[in-house]
């Protein structure tokens, strides 16, 4: 798509041109600083203030920023695969960069220029955004705009946030359906507090995601901080952002795109206990005569290459995801080709079944890497314990959600999220190649 004229502000200079190689070198460029300071991650519940200045520095948070504004506006598959650079240097590091900058897609698919012109040029010199999905409050109506009330839960990424996003029932509004209005609010650093709640031992895993809770108590936001919780292919793509950025990347959000995320912190973390596993095996030796280096065993290779090739197939799925959206996005923005909760449905399955590839890889390695990687304090250890924080998260039940693609692809439901008795579109399929036309 071909953005409109307007006034570009430059990208910072360390963005200027830069392809994905570049990108991804520069992500890389942080792994021995970021475990390095693993255990003070976790001890502070987000990565500590070095590796964020450091991350700042590298253009790291501008990746997905319209260009307009000063960011790169990369691809999602840039994205994803810089998610999972910065996620094998250390899972819980990765989830709190991932879900503190990828809400820039929303706030620049959604809200309104003039919001996004303040957000975007905040006096941090950056925007990042927490975003939880749950109803954490109220939102009461008063001249020029609401007053909300509330705590929201799990915003991950909220230590180094300009903002955070938060989901508000509307007093005394009703939605299309005759329910209560829902909606969600872009709240600037300056009106909530963030909760010490999150880290050390607080949590099991991903201690260092910064995933904290954030408190609001009767703060006034304008009419214009207040938008509809809608999903991409809903609102014509004439009065989303792709038509002010002119790219499909900004159509609104797709579940699909949650599920990618999340499962690119786990490949990440996948490739992180692959390097400590190879570490290890290359001074320890097999628990069985003839007693080799693990690197020698051949009981151990089998399983250092089921390990291997169960991350590579999960990150192959997902680049197949991002692909496959960009796809859609840009046939739904340029030729008014639908895009569908059903699709989305059936796409975000591709997701559940890369996180889950990744995990598993997670799983034999830390089985087979011996009782005294499992204490704490080692990396081992660490992973395991972030895997299986992972699991736990509501977009990660790959039961339930298989269910409800299930029912979608067999029509009973128009996707994951409906009752039975909702319209179906029946879940188009995925092709093998990405959807292209």
């Amino acid at each position: 798509m071909t953005p409109p004229d307007t006034t570009v502000a430059p990208p910072p200079p360390s963005l200027q041109d830069a392809d994905e190689g570049r990108i991804l070198e520069r992500a890389r460029s942080l792994r021995e600083l970021i475990r390095s300071q693993q255990d003070e991650s976790e001890r502070l519940g987000h990565y500590p203030p070095e590796v964020h200045e450091r991350m700042l520095e590298l253009g790291l948070y501008h990746l997905l920023t319209p260009r307009r504004f000063g960011g790169a506006q990369v691809s999602l598959r840039t994205w994803l695969r810089t998610v999972i650079e910065i996620s094998a240097a250390d899972p819980g590091t990765g989830w709190c960069y991932c879900l503190g900058h990828s809400h820039s897609i929303q706030l620049a698919s959604s809200w309104p220029e003039s919001v996004q012109q303040e957000a975007f040029t905040d006096a941090a010199g950056y925007f990042r955004s927490s975003h939880s999905l749950s109803p954490a409050g109220t939102a009461r109506p008063v001249e020029g705009g609401y007053r909300l009330s509330g705590v929201s839960r799990y915003q991950s990424g909220s230590p180094y946030s300009t903002h955070a996003i938060v989901f508000v029932t509307v007093e005394g509004e009703i939605n299309g359906s005759g329910g209560p209005r829902s909606a969600q609010v872009l709240l600037p650093r300056s009106s909530y507090t963030r909760l010490d709640d999150w880290g050390g031992g607080q949590v099991l895993g991903m201690r260092a995601s910064g995933s904290n809770s954030v408190a609001f108590d009767d703060v006034f936001v304008p009419t214009e901080n207040l938008v509809d919780a809608t999903w991409a292919g809903e609102v014509p793509a004439g009065e989303t952002g792709a038509a002010l950025h002119g790219d499909a990347l900004y159509i609104g959000s797709v579940q699909a795109f949650l599920g990618a995320e999340l499962a690119a912190v786990t490949v990440g973390a996948a490739r992180a206990a692959l390097d400590e596993w190879e570490r290890l095996a290359r001074v320890r030796k097999a628990p069985l005569p003839p007693f080799v280096t693990r690197d020698h065993d051949p009981s151990s290779q089998r399983i250092f290459g089921e390990a291997c090739i169960k991350a590579d197939s999960a990150e192959a799925i997902l680049m197949q995801v991002a692909d496959t959206i960009a796809d859609w996005s840009e046939r739904f923005a340029t030729q008014g080709a639908p895009l569908t909760r059903g699709m989305d449905t059936r796409l975000n399955g591709l997701t559940l079944e890369a996180g889950r590839l990744a995990a598993e890889a997670v799983d034999l390695l830390f089985m087979s890497a011996g009782s005294s990687e499992a204490r704490p304090g080692h990396r081992m250890e660490r992973y395991a314990r972030d895997i299986m924080m992972y699991r736990t998260h509501a977009a990660a039940q790959y039961g339930a959600w298989m269910q409800g693609i299930g029912a979608t692809i067999l029509g009973v439901q128009r996707s994951a999220f409906d009752l039975p008795d909702a319209p179906a579109d029946g879940g188009a399929p995925v092709p093998a190649d990405g959807g292209a036309r």
